[in-house]
């Protein structure tokens, strides 16, 4: 009986295949460790550095049995993206702007491919920053919206993009106006009950207040009313004569400033 020439081959391949697999399928202690390291650290606020550091570990370690529980684990956090995606939106709507723009730019600059990573990329490029500084108009913290719009202009935007960032500027401007006459008007109003108390004052001693600051005693009364507080930061150039006084009356507002008098109050415009 001939021997088939393929019969070495047969009996190598059944005596030694099975050693060489059982050799790969061997997966060394030190990177059980990396691998439970890394799961450890994972964070859900940078689940798109979560998700690329997952990847890199199963490109590097495929060849061990232990790549399949790390593609579980891939797929488990893939499947939470667009969860952070939306997680990142209810954070914008809840005010919390800087930990939604960390997550979303978290997705955006490390999730090329996955649908998380192209929202966040479009959310970020106009609509979250003119939601935040709407959000900042709406609360009267009128420096920092206008901060965050102006730097809004500076991307690339598109022409219906850029004319409603002009009009939002537009929009701050005009409520800057407002509440500086506002202001204004409660600064004035804080110096005729200044100016009234002087006058009682020297209705009754026949003089006026050697010194006159906002913690002066005579001023209690104003102090405990709610007449200056948020309202007036000091008094300056205060003076008296026989027959009158005058003082300046700073706003919270370093440009806003009045004269007063014992008959007048002006307004001192801002130096320009």
């Amino acid at each position: 009986m001939r021997r088939s020439p393929l019969l070495p081959l047969v009996i190598w391949v059944v005596l030694y295949l099975p050693g060489c697999e059982e050799k790969r399928a061997e997966t060394p202690p030190e990177v059980t460790q990396a691998y439970n390291k890394l799961i450890s650290s994972l964070d859900p606020e940078t689940p798109g550095t979560s998700f690329v550091r997952l990847q890199e570990f199963a490109r590097q370690n495929s060849r061990y049995p232990i790549s399949s529980a790390v593609e579980k684990q891939i797929k488990a956090w893939q499947d939470k993206l667009e969860e952070a995606y939306l997680k990142a939106r209810n954070l914008a709507r809840e005010e919390q702007f800087d930990r939604a723009e960390a997550i979303l730019k978290d997705l955006a600059d490390n999730l090329r491919d996955e649908k998380a990573g192209k929202l966040s990329r479009e959310f970020l490029a106009f609509d979250f920053y003119y939601m935040k500084a709407s959000r900042l108009l709406l609360k009267r913290d009128l420096s920092a919206a206008e901060t965050v719009v102006k730097a809004l202009m500076k991307k690339q935007l598109t022409a219906e993009q850029m004319t409603a960032a002009q009009r939002l500027l537009d929009s701050i401007s005009t409520a800057g106006v407002g509440l500086g006459m506002a202001s204004m008007a409660s600064l004035k109003s804080a110096a005729r009950s200044v100016q009234v108390l002087l006058h009682s004052y020297y209705a009754e001693e026949g003089q006026y207040p050697k010194v006159l600051t906002l913690e002066s005693p005579e001023l209690a009364h104003l102090r405990k009313s709610g007449s200056l507080g948020g309202i007036v930061s000091s008094i300056e150039d205060y003076a008296t004569a026989q027959d009158g006084f005058s003082f300046v009356l700073m706003g919270k507002d370093p440009r806003q400033r009045v004269r007063v008098t014992q008959n007048t109050i002006e307004e001192i415009q801002p130096t320009r």
